[in-house]
């Protein structure tokens, strides 16, 4: 059943610009965690008399590399106010997996979960969903953050960023509003990823294989 969205929700719905959500390369340099991602290799049999055919295979992903949800740091109950700043989201691709990296403005970076879900809706609304490219869909969710930026009645970017890669097809913010950001990413298929936080600055990125 269909129900008459929140007036925080009718809000929310209002503040889906997010000035600061911009897509860069962010392929090497401070993001490359120094751990390659899962890539399919090729192995063949040594011909002999009696050899079989030539076979191929492909590489399982790392154990780390899961479909579950992942989470951290910290409690995910919200604090007084923000304590970081999303400044900026870019997504590259690397060998076996797309990267898209979520930059803060503080001390450190907020409580956060990515997971995979059916559905993204915008803001507490139950009937209005937020639609992108591929056919599954991640969410990451910030506790104690805001977008950096955010002037009411402007948009110098576009509420969905579109990256050419072969994994994360779309992003799209779903909501940023009392403490809370939720952004959702669109990928060509359900598949294996991890997260990692990194520093200097604080950064949370999300790898998801190919």
């Amino acid at each position: 059943m269909r129900r008459t969205p929140t007036a925080r929700a009718r809000r929310v719905a209002g503040l889906l610009v997010l000035t600061t959500l911009a897509l860069a390369a962010c392929g090497g340099g401070s993001d490359a965690p120094g751990q390659a991602g899962p890539a399919a290799t090729t192995t063949t049999a040594t011909a002999t008399t009696a050899a079989p055919a030539a076979t191929t295979t492909t590489a399982a992903a790392p154990a780390s590399w899961t479909t579950s949800a992942k989470h951290g740091p910290g409690s995910h109950e919200l604090p007084d106010g923000p304590s970081a700043k999303l400044a900026t989201v870019r997504a590259a691709g690397h060998p076996g997996y797309d990267r898209v990296v979520f930059e803060f403005k503080g001390a450190k970076v907020p409580a956060y979960r990515i997971e995979y879900v059916r559905d993204i809706f915008v803001g507490e609304s139950d009937d209005q969903l937020l639609t992108l490219k591929g056919d599954a869909l991640l969410q990451a969710t910030f506790n104690g953050t805001a977008s950096d930026g955010y002037r009411p009645g402007t948009q110098t970017i576009p509420d969905k960023l579109t990256p050419a890669l072969p994994q994360v097809r779309q992003l799209g913010l779903a909501e940023d509003w009392e403490g809370v950001v939720r952004v959702g990413i669109g990928v060509d298929h359900r598949a294996g990823f991890r997260v990692l936080e990194l520093s200097g600055p604080p950064r949370v990125v999300v790898d998801v294989a190919i």
